[in-house]
């Protein structure tokens, strides 16, 4: 599960930023919206946030600054230099554009915590390392850091906890490629599951990755992912009785007509809401089933506000989620806002400042009362994280 990251000049990030998961002591729906680690470093974790603010306020960086150090720790040592060098985007308002973007990820898999952090520019890999927590002491597995005088690698000793053939992993790092990435490409078992979890327990969703429904079609076959796809959206208020595959990709929609046979209808002339709900549907359940964590940019696009709702709780509801599955969302949508709906530190903002930076701050940083109205402060510009919205006196 993930714990929290940091990420500093990337995009609108200059200054370093931080998302976590971790909570308060704050006992408000402690039954249903945490997740017991059994470490006491870390004794529970959210298992959703949402992140509001207006357009162009750093909302999706996030998400994409997750999304390139994700890119990095699979396929460091497959990128050209070229490649390499694009996926190096600094913040472009000021000095900030010739020094490294870093991010750091917490993460806590098998009661084994992972802080594992990296640095780099345009020209390589700047400082790598990690830090794992057995118990309540950290181990540094490995650090390497560029030294600009020396125009060489320094890299510190190797944890003996850390096993392997170590000096050959480090000899075969090139300049652009991650430690991490060529040692668990040589068999490290001991990093394994940091790669493992980066590649098959974070999904990253996109606006328009959920209108393609090419592979819930493929996944109707299965009788049981069938089943529970009809029922939730019949849960969701959608009068649906059956799916089944198109005939060109994508799904068909089944419904009681007057006779005994359902009206079908194909996906191409179906709402964007339904088509959108039926891609998120699937994507939660496979979240739900396999605990990974899901982001999603622009949740509440096409969906009505209490559907919106309905599908946070799954994740919420631990007789339905109970395998460590974590909500990342981004959203406008304010009646999200609602302390019976959410946590005070599952709340998130993110604001554009006038030096066209980025800043990311909970809700329970401007110490909200229990009861109060949080959407209605929100838009009378108490927590900030508002556009700016001039009124023309001249009609233009």
């Amino acid at each position: 599960m993930l714990i929290g990251f940091k990420v500093q000049n990337f995009r609108s990030f200059q200054s370093e930023q931080a998302f976590s998961y971790l909570t308060s002591s704050d006992r408000m729906h402690e039954a249903t919206h945490l997740m017991r680690t059994g470490m006491r470093a870390v004794p529970r974790v959210s298992k959703a946030a949402i992140i509001f603010g207006p357009n162009g306020s750093g909302k999706t960086n996030l998400l994409l600054a997750i999304a390139v150090f994700r890119d990095l720790v699979l396929h460091s040592v497959d990128l050209s230099a070229t490649q390499f060098g694009e996926r190096y985007t600094p913040f472009r308002f000021g000095p900030a554009a010739s020094v490294a973007t870093e991010f750091e990820i917490d993460l806590l898999l098998d009661r084994v915590r992972y802080r594992y952090a990296v640095a780099y520019d345009a020209e390589r890999i700047r400082r790598e390392r990690l830090l794992v927590y057995r118990t309540g002491k950290s181990q540094r597995w490995f650090d390497r850091q560029f030294d600009a005088t020396l125009q060489r690698e320094v890299w510190a000793p190797f944890s003996p906890n850390f096993n392997g053939p170590r000096e050959m992993w480090r000899k075969a790092t090139g300049p652009t490629a991650l430690f991490l990435t060529t040692a668990t490409r040589m068999h490290s078992t001991q990093l394994a599951p940091l790669a493992r979890w980066m590649e098959h327990c974070l999904q990253i969703l996109w606006p328009a990755d959920t209108l393609d429904l090419h592979d819930v079609g493929n996944r109707l076959d299965d009788s049981g992912f069938k089943n529970r796809m009809v029922d939730l959206l019949q849960s969701a208020g959608l009068r649906i009785a059956d799916l089944e595959p198109g005939a060109s990709g994508g799904i068909r929609f089944g419904y009681d007509g007057e006779g005994s046979e359902p009206v079908w209808l194909d996906s191409a002339v179906e709402a964007a809401g339904t088509r959108r709900l039926v891609g998120l549907l699937a994507h939660l359940l496979d979240a739900i089933d396999h605990g990974k964590l899901l982001m999603i940019d622009e949740f509440d696009t096409s969906l009505h506000p209490l559907v919106a709702r309905f599908l946070v709780r799954r994740i919420n509801d631990p007789s339905v989620s109970n395998h460590g599955a974590q909500l990342l969302l981004t959203s406008h949508n304010t009646t999200l806002m609602d302390l019976n709906f959410l946590r005070r530190d599952e709340i998130w903002f993110a604001q554009l400042n006038d030096n066209h930076t980025t800043s990311l701050e909970p809700l329970k940083r401007s110490g909200p009362r229990k009861r109060e109205l949080i959407a209605k402060n929100y838009l009378k510009g108490r927590y900030g994280a508002l556009p700016q919205i001039r009124t023309s006196q001249s009609g233009r």
